[in-house]
């Protein structure tokens, strides 16, 4: 009994450290913005916005991937009230996108470690990131503050112009803080390239010539509401994080304990 609590101790205990790891994508402590449009622009739903406002902000810590992020925002439609507008900030360590009521509005954030107010994406700004830290991290954590509505949202993950996988999101509102997670499996599987509604909560798996790989990235995309859906949101993200899913760390943690547990049993019978 004393070796099965040590072993089962030594379980726990790495499942604690490895729960205690986590990659930083943007903790959204360096301010940027805010950035406003109020001029309408329906057609700009392609890959990057190309006649809204934002900018580039730098940080001299290790708080941004790429110690770059890039925002932009468009106002697609205003339903012909002039006063209406888009608006996206970072201040007081989180995000906040806002629509008008009755007006539909896109906002994009790039980390591509590039500064570019044009929005181009610079496809390998990162050199070859590698978010997984040697294979112990396998997923993305995206923490949602606030929304007053359903949203839907965009993650792209490039390791090249041709390399690169885009899985679009159907969001419902959150009243309260919660946390989405998207495990990279789902970013380099090519099975799942072109698959529509593969799993709750996702719209569509889309890919280039090839996947993205986690363990070699040059940019990743979030786009909110991309082709603006949605009329009137409030949404306030708090950070953006890599981390190791909880059921990968179960299953470790059972694994080690089968280890150990055949090993006694091979000592008893020695």
């Amino acid at each position: 009994m004393k070796n099965q609590w040590k072993l089962t101790a030594g379980a726990a205990a790495l499942a604690m450290s490895f729960a205690a790891q986590a990659g930083t994508v943007d903790l959204f402590t360096t301010d940027q913005g805010p950035y406003v449009d109020n001029t309408p622009t329906a057609g700009d739903t392609g890959l990057v916005i190309t006649s809204g406002v934002g900018g580039s902000v730098t940080t001299a810590g290790t708080d941004i991937l790429g110690t770059n992020r890039d925002m932009f925002v468009s106002l697609i439609g205003n339903g012909g009230v002039g006063t209406r507008d888009v608006t996206m900030s970072v201040g007081g360590g989180v995000l906040d996108f806002s629509v008008d009521t009755l007006a539909q509005g896109r906002g994009q954030i790039q980390w591509d470690g590039a500064t570019d107010t044009s929005a181009a994406i610079d496809y390998t700004g990162l050199g070859g990131a590698d978010l997984t830290d040697g294979g112990t991290l396998n997923a993305f954590a995206i923490d949602i503050i606030f929304s007053d509505g359903g949203f839907n949202f965009e993650v792209t993950a490039y390791s090249s112009a041709t390399s690169w996988t885009s899985i679009s999101f159907v969001s419902t509102a959150h009243p309260t803080l919660s946390t989405t997670t998207i495990p990279f499996a789902a970013f380099e599987n090519p099975l799942l390239c072109g698959v529509p509604n593969p799993a709750p909560g996702v719209l569509l798996i889309s890919c280039g010539a090839s996947v993205a790989d986690l363990s070699n990235l040059g940019a990743l995309v979030v786009d909110l509401d991309r082709f603006g859906g949605s009329t009137s949101i409030d949404l306030t993200l708090d950070n953006v994080r890599t981390v190791p899913e909880p059921g990968v760390l179960a299953l470790m943690g059972m694994g080690l304990l089968a280890a150990g547990f055949a090993g006694r049993r091979r000592k008893s019978h020695a």
